[in-house]
């Protein structure tokens, strides 16, 4: 479902500016990356897509729904939000039964509710962990535990803040394939990250914040080729892309399998 967002305004109670004017819409089924520093506002925003935050002027609207008129328990119906911190989510006994709060939640059936959780906990690999304790799992299972919460919900949109932090090579490839599948069945995907190479690899358009305000809103190869830019961002291009770039590759590579294929 189409995101409005319309010119919002947001100061924290101490006095730090965190949104200054910030205008962006996000069509259904996009991928975005929300990038910048810290600070520049990138979970600020993220938090007024599901109500956990309210702009102090302008609007914000999902599919249709000013977020100022509905709870954030009722906007859980449309975006779901992983945080950066599992340890900040997690609160039942059982894997199972964490998977299971949102959808439980949402009023889906018992079988209902049991299709969605084998299914977010296959594609995030916890079934074998189905009746562990959470709190008996590394940091990476656990922060695989809360995304399998979200993606269990099937709600339009997901949010994920820092996802790969904490993941191994072969987790975040795991995450990688994870959210093409998310993308083949129509979900709005937002992941706010510092990992460029993932969100290179992974994502296509690409938002820059600094100090509360949008710089530059582009497609990954279009915003990778913006250096000054970035650079003044403090935003550091993937690897891949900076020796694409020092080679004067003629096709920017965001990927190995890019910079291979600008060879041939």
């Amino acid at each position: 479902m189409l995101i409005q967002i319309d010119h919002i305004h947001f100061t924290y109670p101490a006095g730090v500016k965190a949104l200054d004017d910030v205008s962006l819409l996000i069509q259904p089924g996009e991928k975005v990356a929300l990038v910048g520093e810290n600070g520049s506002g990138k979970s600020t925003l993220a938090r007024h897509l599901n109500g956990l935050l309210r702009p102090q002027s302008g609007s914000v609207w999902i599919g249709g729904w000013q977020t100022t008129r509905h709870s954030p328990a009722k906007l859980a119906r449309r975006v779901a939000y992983v945080f950066q911190n599992p340890d900040e989510q997690l609160f039942q006994q059982r894997v199972w039964d964490e998977v299971a709060f949102g959808p439980q939640n949402l009023g889906f059936s018992p079988e209902q509710v049991r299709k969605m959780v084998e299914q977010a906990l296959e594609l995030m690999g916890l079934s074998a962990s189905s009746q562990l304790n959470p709190r008996d799992l590394g940091y990476s299972g656990r922060k695989r535990v809360a995304l399998a919460s979200a993606i269990a919900m099937q709600t339009p949109t997901l949010i994920f803040d820092e996802p790969t932090a904490g993941l191994d090579a072969s987790e975040q490839e795991q995450l990688g394939k994870v959210i093409a599948s998310l993308h083949q069945q129509g979900k709005t995907i937002l992941i706010i990250s510092h990992d460029m190479d993932f969100l290179a690899e992974n994502l296509d358009r690409f938002v820059l914040l600094q100090r509360g305000r949008i710089v530059l809103d582009a497609p990954a190869q279009d915003f990778f080729s913006q250096k000054r830019v970035l650079e003044a961002c403090g935003v550091i291009s993937p690897q891949i892309t900076r020796l694409s770039q020092a080679l004067k590759q003629p096709s920017l590579a965001l990927s190995v399998e890019q910079f291979l294929d600008g060879w041939e």
